[in-house]
């Protein structure tokens, strides 16, 4: 079966170049055979075209095959013909003329005609008159020799009216042939080998009738009958082949050919096509008086010169189709080249200001201050400030990024209002804000500082009516020497550091001595990150006990820091670095989790302490940390420590810093069942009726209320605070207590709890526990060392 089918598609393939070769042996054999043998040729060829058509069409699926089923009908009728005209001269018999050949050759022609129109609609598109005049003017112009000497001829002639009219059906068939052929041909820019043997058929076809009937006209027999016979038979096997040809199904599928340009060849042929009338004219009127023929050929000449007159008119309108065209397209450009203009500016504007603000960016700024940097004389006429917003991560979390935007928003206008117009205002990422200013004029850089501070002294208010107190802190850089721009910079960034930690709200000048803070400051926080995961962080604790029975009723967890190959680091030293720079929320929540692990052993091993609670320190930023009541949720649940007995420490300034959102905090931890204590009370600054709108637990009085002769100095405020604390159903604790007679007057004055060296100093867990395990109270004649 493969094999079979191997050979069938040799022979498809090859079909088309085997009836060519057959068609050009069998134009040799008519011309060497005799006339009776001669005679069978065409019509044997003919029909062996119609079976090759009609295999085309079987084999190569054309879509439509309609116009190939004409053309195999039209052939099929030529073939009968052939058949025919045939019979009579194997007969010995003349041919009657006309007889039913005719009639099936002018059928024929007429069937061809209708197959050309099929194709040609096929592939009409595009400018569909250019092509019909192009093939009118070649028709026209055809005209003129077919009058000349086919027509004319037969006029002449002595013909009746019958043979008259079908020996010009001829003619007129082959013209009708050929307009339709051109308007093909013309119209369309595909070329495939099929095409092309489909073009050399109707050439074929029509160079035999000319040579038949214009030799027939005017001699009165067919002198080159032979060589038209050779054509037709050529033309059948052109045909044949173009139906065979694989590239057979594109001569349906034919594209309109581009009309953009008329090909200069072309133009010649229509050139010449429009000057063979006229000098057609001139030779027979030079030999013959002929007027009607002039008459004749001075009217094909006006038809030719009217299409040619319509196919330039039909440029022209092209031409000015174009110009419309390219005027359009140049008024695209210029449109797209202002829109390429109005982007490139936005894309610039974007590349150097803040989407948020709308100030300059960093990239802006940092390209001005080295500009001034690479041209100030060192006159400290010029400054650098950086502008941070105090807690405004705080505010961000609490409230939310679209309010925390608004506020960003708002206080970049404020900036831009306080500055100068020669000032470069920017937004540098964050909250960080910069001012770039010159030409002070004397004034001290620090002192211009200070009306950038005014306005924050007033509330931002926001959407929704909101009213939020913000304040900034400054780091002020005077520019006095040739430094770069990541030195003025750094420098402006440490004097900002050093603000917020003298209690913010404020603007400091830069000095050189605080580099060697600052490289303190950043050896700490890199050493700090490495503690946790090198173990170098523990807890100590303190107890807390009551006052009348030295009763231990709890511990203060505090964090210590023995950093590998130095001393034991004081919290005041690290605790403030943590919290700048955020470590404070890992290292927090470990000396959570590691608090209330320990907590959990003392309720295991030391039960007759009954409920021992256990403090832990929580910092702002942990506090305002959305993910911390979460965290301490986790830990509990973790650990197993009962929430009652856990107690979070929380330092009065917090409070007071923002109370609003500060109290909600506390109240969604409180809901955790765990207690709050406010730790270092009466340092803050708040009033004791404060306390009334807190939702704690416990107030810690503040160790220099205590320490040395404080409590007989202080005894009213103290008094004051515990009868507060009874009224409102709060412990109170004292810090600081270190002596017997600090111990004394305190329980004089009614303080139930208190805490310091006098009972005990803090220690490591292990220490705490074995103490704890052999003294079941803390006396004042047992104090700890």
């Amino acid at each position: 079966m493969e094999e079979a089918r191997g050979v069938g598609g040799v022979v498809r393939r090859n079909a088309w170049w085997w009836f060519l070769v057959a068609g050009a042996l069998e134009g040799v054999a008519y011309l060497l055979v005799t006339a009776p043998v001669r005679n069978l040729f065409s019509p044997m060829l003919s029909a062996a075209a119609v079976l090759a058509i009609l295999a085309g069409i079987r084999w190569n699926r054309p879509r439509p095959a309609g116009p190939w089923y004409l053309f195999a009908v039209g052939v099929a009728l030529f073939a009968a013909g052939d058949w025919i005209f045939g019979s009579y001269q194997v007969a010995g018999t003349m041919v009657p003329f006309p007889s039913a050949a005719d009639v099936l050759y002018l059928t024929g022609y007429c069937v061809f005609a209708v197959g050309l129109a099929a194709l040609g609609r096929l592939s009409a598109g595009g400018m569909r008159w250019a092509p019909l005049l192009d093939a009118g003017i070649i028709t026209l112009g055809a005209s003129t020799l077919t009058w000349v000497f086919v027509v004319m001829p037969y006029l002449r002639s002595h013909l009746s009216a019958l043979p008259l009219a079908v020996s010009l059906a001829y003619p007129l068939a082959d013209l009708v042939l050929l307009c339709m052929a051109a308007r093909l041909l013309l119209g369309t820019g595909v070329r495939s080998a099929s095409l092309a043997l489909f073009t050399l058929w109707v050439a074929a076809t029509l160079a035999a009738d000319a040579l038949y009937y214009s030799t027939l006209a005017a001699t009165g027999s067919p002198v080159a009958a032979d060589l038209s016979d050779v054509l037709w038979a050529a033309s059948y096997a052109f045909l044949s082949a173009a139906a065979l040809h694989p590239s057979m199904t594109a001569t349906t599928r034919l594209e309109p050919r581009s009309q953009k340009r008329l090909p200069r060849s072309r133009m010649a042929v229509l050139i010449l096509l429009a000057l063979m009338g006229p000098l057609l004219v001139i030779a027979v009127d030079s030999v013959h008086d002929q007027p009607a023929q002039a008459v004749v050929i001075s009217g094909i000449v006006a038809a030719l010169t009217l299409l040619l007159v319509l196919r330039i008119w039909l440029l022209a309108r092209f031409a000015e189709a174009q110009a419309d065209e390219a005027e359009a397209r140049a008024r695209a450009a210029e449109d797209a080249l202002r829109v390429q203009a109005s982007l490139q500016r936005q894309l610039a504007h974007q590349a150097f200001h803040d989407a948020l603000t709308g100030l300059a960016n960093r990239a802006l700024f940092s390209e001005r201050l080295e500009h001034v940097l690479g041209r100030d004389t060192g006159s400290g006429e010029t400054a650098l400030l950086v502008i941070d917003l105090d807690h405004f991560k705080d505010i961000n979390d609490s409230l939310g990024h679209p309010v925390g935007d608004e506020l960003l928003i708002t206080a970049g206008h404020r900036l831009l209002g306080a500055a100068r117009r020669s000032d470069t205002v920017a937004r540098m990422g964050g909250d960080e804000f910069a001012v770039l200013t010159q030409d002070l004029e004397g004034m001290p850089a620090d002192r211009y500082a200070q009306r950038f501070l005014e306005r924050f002294r007033d509330p931002f208010v926001l959407s929704g009516h909101r009213s939020v107190f913000v304040t900034a802190s400054i780091g002020v850089v005077e520019i006095t020497e040739a430094a770069t721009v990541n030195e003025v910079l750094r420098d402006a960034d440490i004097a900002l550091y050093v603000a917020k930690d003298r209690g913010r709200n404020r603007s400091v000048l830069f000095e050189s001595a605080m580099s060697l803070a600052q490289r303190d400051h950043s050896r700490i926080s890199q050493d700090l990150r490495y503690a946790i995961t090198r173990n170098e962080l523990a807890l100590h604790y303190q107890p807390i006990v009551d006052l009348t029975t030295a009763e231990v009723i709890g511990v203060e967890a505090l964090l210590r820091w023995q950093q590998q190959g130095h001393a034991e680091r004081p919290p005041e030293l690290f605790v403030p670095v943590a919290e700048k720079t955020g470590l404070i929320i890992p290292i927090g929540a470990w000396g959570l989790r590691e608090a209330c692990r320990q907590g959990r052993r003392w309720h295991e091993v030391l039960p007759r302490l009954g409920d021992l609670s256990v403090a832990v320190n929580i910092s702002g930023r942990q506090l305002m940390d959305h993910r911390f009541p979460g965290t301490v949720r986790q830990i509990l649940e973790e650990t197993g420590f009962p929430a009652p007995s856990l107690v979070l420490e929380i330092t009065e300034s917090i409070l007071v810093a923002d109370a609003e959102s500060a109290a909600d905090r506390i109240r969604t931890l409180r809901d955790l069942g765990v207690r709050i204590s406010i730790d270092n009370f009466g340092t803050g600054y708040s009033s004791l009726a404060h306390l009334r709108d807190l939702p704690v637990d416990i107030v810690k009085i503040d160790q220099s209320f205590v320490l040395g002769g404080s409590v007989e100095v202080n005894a009213g405020l103290i008094e004051a605070i515990l009868n507060l604390g009874y009224a409102l159903g709060l412990d109170v604790v004292a810090e600081g207590v270190e002596t017997p007679e600090q111990a004394d007057r305190l329980r004089a004055l009614g303080c139930p709890l208190g805490q310091g060296f006098y009972y005990c100093r803090p220690m490591p867990p292990t220490a705490l526990e074995a103490y704890l395990a052999t003294e079941a109270t803390l006396t004042s004649s047992e104090p700890g060392t």
